[in-house]
């Protein structure tokens, strides 16, 4: 890899930190701004070369240096993952408005699904950013034509809406959140019409697959309450970067 590479990977891994740091704080109302990070066992303040994406996680054996209690691999997992996705939508995009534009996408995606995994709420003000800073980025840039991202917003909006509905009444319970059907929404704003529905299709198969894994390591139980916004964002992640390759699959299969 040449340098720009190693860099586009390296920036995303520090992104990578400072989304888990997003995920932790926003739940509990912290600022992502101000504030030290901290060890949130012992609440020892953690110094900077303690806080190095990966390589501090590697050197201190996933352990606190001051108290011994073990780190979460969320940690280094996400910071990886977001080196990762960083790097392969540069490869992509390029530098150009189009990977701002999805980069804000991928990013908000992470930190949405971190929080409905150990909340079980996807919050309306993160939501609402993702959203402006959609709009302005398109509006500067021109990556997709507003009018199929308003449709796609509608459709994603309107499908996810109309399968709630459904789904209350089939099973006389709220059978999926509207945090869903704003992310839908949102995502539709992001896919446009033309990929937001196979988006939608690609996170409701995921879901079946990770809620019959869930019932297989649960040992035939199913949670009472299982959080649809990881699935739906790794549909929307994998429609970003394979979704006509995985369309086109698809009806090869079946047809």
């Amino acid at each position: 890899m040449d340098v720009l590479n190693v860099t586009i990977f390296i920036v995303g891994l520090l992104f990578g930190s400072f989304l888990n740091v997003c995920a932790y704080r926003i739940p509990r109302k912290e600022s992502i701004i101000w504030g030290r990070s901290h060890c949130p066992h012992c609440g020892h303040v953690i110094p900077f070369y303690y806080n190095i994406p990966l390589i501090s996680f590697i050197l201190l054996k996933g352990k606190c240096h001051y108290c011994g209690a073990k780190i979460s691999w969320q940690y280094p997992i996400v910071e990886l993952l977001t080196g990762l996705l960083t790097w392969a939508l540069f490869l992509k995009m390029g530098i150009s408005y189009a990977f701002i534009f999805y980069l804000i996408f991928i990013y908000f995606l992470i930190v949405i699904a971190l929080i409905d995994w150990q909340t079980k709420l996807i919050l309306n003000k993160i939501l609402l950013v993702m959203l402006i800073l959609g709009i302005v980025v398109n509006a500067i840039g021109h990556v997709i034509p507003f009018k199929d991202a308003g449709i796609g917003a509608v459709v994603g909006g309107g499908t996810m809406f109309l399968v709630a509905y459904l789904g209350n009444r089939i099973f006389k319970k709220e059978a999926m959140g509207m945090g869903d059907v704003k992310l839908a929404f949102v995502s539709g704003f992001f896919l446009g019409w033309q990929l937001i529905l196979w988006a939608l299709y690609l996170g409701f198969v995921i879901a079946l697959l990770g809620i019959g894994l869930i019932w297989l390591l649960r040992r035939n139980r199913i949670p009472k309450q299982v959080p649809m916004g990881p699935f739906f964002a790794l549909g929307f992640a994998l429609n970003l970067f394979y979704g006509r390759e995985l369309l086109e699959l698809y009806f090869k299969l079946f047809s």
